[in-house]
């Protein structure tokens, strides 16, 4: 199956799109060739590189199809980047047309999101010709870009089997039916979101809900509007929801599933408290399309991310020869039809990440239980090394949020010369309550080892983050 068929398949009277429009599925289908017609017109052809710049729209799924059906390749850029970032993508990935609904100046031909449905809705352009025949599954779909965390951000070689798999194997734990009316609140340009909100919705054909707001308000009214039944969101989300939301209003909603970063179990505590409905959470990443696992929903084991779904294996990279020990914190690695091609012209940057068998290495640390249930304990790359010993931020974030009062907050490494590095704690308090380190420093001394306590704590009006929600320690750790 290729990706731009996902859409094939529902009967053409069934709602393919609520929310931003009113899509029918064979309105889809209709739509999606009217945009294939235009952009085949416009130069696209198979191997071209077509850049998506835009907020969660109908017409981004729209294009997305139509790019992937004529053969060309994909590439979401998040929509919160700047000029010069989107050029460095654009340049980096040869990317032909970049269609955005902002203006930019970049170095490669642009259209407006708007002028291309306007263009597509005149049906003026010749019939395009049909999917190039000599595309296999193996070829490459998309470009998915990297944050950039550890530095330049690197294009995430994704196939048309990558995407499809990810989909049919993540939809044996999350179960998605022709009935069910899914929430897409998540940015489509990100590989969480363009995975769980929009492929899975389609290839089991549901009703994908699009919202282009992250107000709590927002999305409370657009899940009783349109009586939504699962919603994918990240953290934060779930954080204001649970201090904002009002219970009597998600009655539709059977599954509420939390990814993208790791949820703290207070915020995941107050959610149920609040709403008296548990968050599965899962884990995933963009090299692996990105889910790689998912709690079920009759398992809900606290703190874990769950098992690998069906046809993921995943595997604890530990400093000793041989069997597993449940309980070992290492790196976790996972493998599956998922797993990316390699990165987009880093062909060294793919070997330290891809072995020769498969095996990805994911640059998080965890570790599993006797059922074989994943447990992130953090990034790799976060780990603090403070006189030798090993802490990881994830640990302590989780007690200061036990707190009274405490909204969000952050736990970085910054370098000293004397210890190696110090421990600081970003801490960022609900409407009405004052922040108080000496409240803060006596509750952490009570429940976590000396060494582990932050050296500093800075209070924050806010945390820097990214576009789907996600807190962006690195500009943390350039303060």
């Amino acid at each position: 199956m290729f990706v731009h068929e996902l859409a094939n398949t529902a009967p053409a009277s069934h709602m393919a799109i609520v929310g931003d429009a009113t899509v029918t599925y064979g309105e889809l289908r209709e739509l999606i060739r009217l945009y294939r017609n235009t952009l085949y017109e416009m130069g696209v052809r198979k191997g071209a590189k077509v850049g998506l710049y835009s907020a969660n729209r109908a017409e981004f799924l729209y294009a997305y199809l139509a790019i992937v059906s004529l053969g060309a390749i994909f590439i979401p850029i998040n929509n919160s980047l700047v000029d010069r970032e989107v050029d460095y993508i654009l340049k980096d990935s040869g990317t032909s047309l970049l269609i955005t609904d902002t203006k930019l100046n970049v170095s490669c031909p642009t259209v407006d999101i708007h002028d291309l449905d306007f263009k597509a809705s005149e049906d003026k352009a010749k019939e395009a010709p049909p999917f190039p025949s000599d595309i296999t599954e193996d070829d490459l779909c998309a470009l998915v870009y990297t944050s950039g965390t550890t530095g330049i951000p690197k294009g995430a070689m994704l196939t048309h089997k990558n995407l499809i798999d990810n989909v049919e194997c993540f939809t044996k734990m999350v179960i998605v039916r022709p009935e069910d009316k899914v929430l897409c609140v998540l940015p489509m340009f990100h590989c969480y979101g363009l995975t769980t909100s929009i492929n899975s919705v389609l290839y089991n054909q549901g009703t994908i809900v699009i919202i282009r707001t992250k107000s709590p308000t927002e999305i409370m009214n657009a899940i009783v509007e349109h009586a939504v039944t699962i919603a994918f969101m990240v953290p934060p989300m779930y954080n204001l929801l649970a201090r904002h939301g009002d219970p009597s209003l998600v009655s539709t909603v059977h599954d509420f599933i939390s990814g993208g970063a790791p949820i703290a179990q207070p915020i995941a505590q107050a959610f149920y408290d609040r709403f008296h409905h548990p968050v599965r959470e899962g884990y995933g990443l963009t090299e692996a399309s990105p889910v790689v696992s998912v709690l079920p929903q009759d398992q809900l084991k606290y703190l874990s991310v769950g098992p690998a779904i069906p046809g993921v294996e995943a595997k604890i990279l530990t400093d000793y020869e041989g069997p597993y020990k449940p309980g070992t914190v290492g790196e976790l690695m996972v493998r599956g039809g998922n797993v990316m091609k390699g990165y987009w012209k880093k062909p060294e940057e793919t070997a330290k990440v891809l072995e020769p068998d498969g095996w990805l290495h994911t640059g998080d640390l965890a570790y599993m239980d006797e059922d074989n249930f994943i447990y992130i304990v953090d990034r790799l790359k976060d780990l603090i090394i403070v006189n030798g010993e090993n802490i990881y931020p994830g640990e302590v974030e989780g007690c200061i949020y036990e707190v009274e009062g405490v909204s969000e907050c952050a736990v970085v490494g910054h370098p000293d010369a004397l210890r190696g590095q110090v421990v600081w704690a970003y801490v960022v308090m609900k409407p009405g309550y004052a922040y108080d380190e000496a409240k803060i420093r006596r509750y952490l001394t009570k429940n976590l080892a000396g060494y582990k306590i932050p050296r500093r704590f800075i209070p924050m009006d806010a945390l820097p983050k990214n576009a789907s929600g996600k807190i962006l320690k690195r500009a943390l750790r350039n303060k």
